[in-house]
């Protein structure tokens, strides 16, 4: 087996037999692939996202605690397993104190194999890079790295409960398939997963979206209708862009975090609704509620799990990956199963920035792989170039071209904010030049020669 081959049950620690365990559990499961291995290579392969499950055959408490700390910081979504015939109660107990999964003071192979065989059959899918176990609706998420694996060991802990989860994160890093993750591991997994986007409903059509109207309830209204939350009944409710909600319609969202009623409009019963509530935004609503564009309330109650995501920047060594995946359903949809990718095609992906995360990757070798000549894409085949490489060099340049020297490109940015700063300070004293150039410490010549160059003749 290859040193970075996946391995579904490593068994690793000092006891005596744990050779002889790693053939007696191979044996009974018999389609896993399970090794010895020691410490360092067992934590090496654990840090590659290569491992599905690991027992450690310990003989002290101290070596359970070591082990269990050692695996944690290498995948923190690892399951471990302690076993070990000369394991105390004080021992378990603080083995499962320092997050395993499960332990047993036994060296018994059958007994091994009850426990670790249903975990080895959930952590099978990350074999090919799936990151969530093969069930009826679960979104596809893939990665290797130790940030995502990290994000699902949380989705993991949090699904169960009907905890409301904020997830956080730059467009186009899968918002929706955690929110639907959350919600396939949930028991509320037979109820409906109902998704709205509160940025793309109009602020007049949203809180009929939400909660629905009685009949007569406004002109138009022929008949009763009934809104997201209460088809969500028994299921989730996902506020998708729960940024852009009107301040109005916030409160009725607190109510209904804090009490599950609402009121259809038009309506004069107060419903009751048995949902759980997952949002999401791109946006930092810590800013928004100091701009007092969000609700302080709301955002405390939103947040009581807060999942950040990472940008596809932030975990590089995803990429080779996602555009494996991405490149074979292109092969499939267009006919031609020889679609790949160059290796200086590769490495250029590899190191743009993708300031549109998964769903731009996914864009680009869409476009790539449709107007290539032949079935390999190369660099030249790439439209990354002409791009500007994340959103921060993105925002200077659309405050002054960045061309030339790095002092002329400072130079001009400089000028630029200057005038920007300027216009901002005569509009805060209501038009008063004076006030402004006294405010921000200039003349009143300095400031007119800043406007000179944005105002007309």
């Amino acid at each position: 087996m290859g040193k970075t081959a996946h391995r579904d049950l490593i068994v690793t620690g000092s006891a005596e037999g744990s050779a002889e365990l790693a053939t007696a559990l191979a044996a009974r499961l018999e389609r896993a692939r399970v090794e010895r291995l020691d410490e360092k290579d067992t934590l090496r392969i654990a840090a590659a996202g290569r491992a599905g499950v690991v027992v450690v055959c310990a003989v002290s408490a101290a070596e359970v605690e070591s082990s269990l700390a050692a695996l944690r910081e290498a995948d923190p979504a690892l399951p471990v397993v302690v076993a070990g015939p000369a394991l105390d109660a004080a021992t378990v107990r603080r083995a499962f104190l320092s997050g395993a999964v499960d332990c047993l003071a036994t060296g018994d192979p059958d007994a091994i194999a009850t426990v670790v065989a249903p975990l080895v059959a959930r952590r099978a899918p990350i074999a090919d890079g799936r990151l969530l176990p093969d069930k009826p609706g679960m979104p596809a998420l893939l990665g290797r790295s130790k940030a995502m694996r990290e994000i699902v060991r949380l989705v993991g802990k949090v699904a169960p409960s009907d905890t409301t989860v904020l997830i956080l994160g730059e467009s186009g890093t899968g918002k929706e398939l955690i929110a639907r993750a959350l919600h396939v591991l949930s028991p509320r997994a037979r109820g409906p997963f109902i998704a709205i986007n509160c940025a793309a409903i109009p602020e007049t059509l949203l809180e009929n979206e939400l909660f629905g109207h009685e009949k007569g309830s406004f002109t138009g209204a022929n008949a009763k209708a009934i809104g997201k939350v209460e088809a969500a009944d028994k299921g989730t409710l996902f506020l998708d862009e729960i940024g852009e909600m009107p301040m109005p319609l916030q409160a009725k969202i607190l109510r209904l975090l804090q009490d599950k009623t609402y009121d259809r409009i038009g309506g004069t019963k107060m419903r009751r609704a048995d949902i759980r509530i997952i949002a999401a935004t791109n946006r930092d609503l810590k800013e928004q509620v100091a701009a007092r564009q969000f609700r302080e309330d709301l955002y405390y109650r939103l947040s009581v799990v807060p999942i950040t995501l990472p940008s596809l920047r932030e975990r590089p060594e995803d990429i080779p990956l996602l555009a494996q995946v991405v490149l074979e359903r292109q092969a499939e949809a267009l006919g031609r199963p020889g679609l790949r990718l160059s290796p200086a095609a590769l490495e250029r992906i590899v190191a743009y920035r993708w300031p549109g995360n998964v769903r731009e990757l996914e864009n680009e070798l869409e476009r790539a792989a449709v107007l290539a000549h032949g079935d390999l894409i190369d660099a030249d085949d790439l439209d990354l170039r002409a791009r500007v490489a994340d959103p921060e060099l993105a925002a200077l340049s659309r405050v002054a071209p960045l061309e030339g020297t790095l002092d002329d490109s400072l130079a001009r940015l400089s000028s630029a904010a200057a005038r920007v700063y300027a216009a901002a300070a005569i509009d805060r004293v209501g038009g008063d030049r004076d006030l402004a150039a006294e405010m921000l410490g200039i003349s009143r010549e300095r400031l007119e020669s800043l406007l000179a160059a944005v105002e007309p003749a």
